[in-house]
């Protein structure tokens, strides 16, 4: 090796020492101007010259020889196995040409001075595969040894040079910034680089405990919340409830129990007993829809359908009047659900208020059908109209304002409890055309509760 060594280095001389041109020097005798760090077009550091040591593009070695000749010196520099030849052509003060043989490199010299401490964007902890190095700001700690900053530099506040120092021996580091990471080379580890520790890592008991205090945090507020949400659902489902009896009131009325008894009776004493045990058997059986509702917040609309021709049917027998209920072909009743009981006040009201009061021809109209994605029930009567109809009694305006408000509040209940936007619009039909008269209730629900 020594043998191979020696040769190497005397065919490198061969090329000086035929000139005869050519002046040895020792390291001591350089320029002070040459000294320091000269960086590339690109402001990285390519070259630093020093009495002791001289670096490369990256690379540390010690002076083996020093040639003179003229404004250039011939440099042969080793580290351990390695041998690098070069010249530097001195132009001035501030350039210099590096000739690596293969490539020639036009060099500035920094004018800054070097650094006394290692910055804090180095300083810190570095790991590669098995290795882990600790940056003070005066030294770099490897397996409790620590390597000396006796020299650093950058040209652009971000890629630093340093140069360490332990037990008689330099070593060089540079440190680079890629799409991958930070990463930090030492010349004294046989890896390429380590990569500087995360945020995460570094601080990784403090995030932990930070995580761990912020998820009992939101836990318990999520608790209280869903507390609150829970208890809101329970409030609302109460009075659900109190508003379904309060319906099942106003339909059931003693009024509506009373006539519809009295004209079954009627039927009983004319000995039209058919037809008395038909009613009769109707008006058991909308009872009982009617109670079976009560403990439902929501029905098939067929079910509604059945209780709504039933009450009809039960009207007719006190006042005579023709009814359809038209139902959209596209609509499956047996799988929609509405509101329990939400229809009914209406149809008990366009008879009571409308069609009671109107001479002649008395007609009601219920139709379903889809309208805009949504659920549309329309009432229609030809009856007087709602701005006309006047109740013979103050307990008869009473109960139609109750009647109303009590829809609408089932209404605002139902948007609340399931989330939907349904809706009432009562429209006059006189006003929109003066030979016709009644009411219109148009009762908008969404599909899927």
């Amino acid at each position: 090796m020594k043998l191979k060594k020696t040769f190497l280095i005397l065919v490198l001389l061969v090329p000086i020492l035929s000139s005869g041109q050519g002046v040895s020097i020792l390291p001591s005798e350089l320029d002070e101007s040459i000294l320091g760090s000269w960086v590339d077009a690109q402001k990285e550091v390519v070259l630093i010259i020093a009495r002791d040591y001289i670096v490369v593009k990256n690379e540390l070695f010690y002076y083996n020889d020093i040639v003179k000749e003229k404004e250039v010196l011939n440099v042969i520099g080793v580290n351990n196995d390695n041998i690098k030849y070069f010249s530097l052509s001195i132009i001035d003060t501030a350039k210099i040409n590096l000739d690596e043989g293969y490539a020639i490199s036009g060099l500035t010299k920094v004018k800054a001075n070097g650094l006394k401490k290692i910055p804090e964007i180095l300083q810190g902890n570095w790991y590669g595969s098995e290795d882990r190095i600790s940056v003070l700001d005066d030294s770099v700690v490897y397996l409790g040894e620590p390597y000396r900053l006796v020299y650093g530099i950058s040209a652009n506040g971000i890629n630093y040079s340093l140069i360490l120092y332990k037990e008689g021996e330099y070593y060089y580091s540079h440190n680079f910034i890629n799409d991958e990471g930070h990463f930090l080379s030492m010349g004294f580890l046989m890896i390429d680089a380590l990569k500087k520790e995360s945020f995460f890592k570094k601080h990784s008991t403090s995030l932990i405990s930070l995580g761990i205090v912020l998820f009992l945090i939101v836990s318990y507020f999520l608790f209280r919340w869903k507390m609150a949400i829970t208890a809101k659902k329970e409030a609302a489902k109460r009075k659900f409830m109190e508003m379904q009896l309060k319906s099942i009131r106003s339909q059931m009325n003693p009024h509506f129990l009373f006539n519809a008894l009295s004209a079954i009776q009627n039927l009983i004493n004319r000995g039209d007993s058919d037809k008395a045990n038909h009613y009769l058997t109707e008006f058991s059986q909308l009872m009982r829809l009617t109670l079976d509702k009560s403990e439902k917040g929501l029905v098939l609309l067929h079910e509604e359908i059945d209780s709504i021709r039933k009450y009809l049917e039960l009207e007719k027998l006190r006042l005579s009047f023709d009814y359809e209920i038209e139902i959209s072909p596209d609509l499956d009743i047996h799988q929609i659900e509405i509101p329990a009981m939400l229809i009914q006040p209406f149809v008990e009201n366009a008879i009571i208020h409308g069609l009671k009061e109107k001479e002649g021809d008395k007609k009601l109209s219920v139709e379903f059908k889809i309208v805009d994605e949504k659920l549309t029930c329309l009432i229609r009567d030809n009856g007087v109209g709602i701005d006309t109809s006047q109740p013979k009694t103050n307990m008869g305006v009473k109960r139609k304002k109750y009647g109303l408000k009590l829809a609408q509040d089932r209404i605002d209940l139902i948007n609340e409890s399931y989330k939907t936007d349904a809706k009432i619009n009562i429209t006059n039909i006189s006003r929109q055309n003066k030979e016709d008269t009644g009411t219109l209730v148009e009762i908008l629900m969404p599909l899927r509760y």
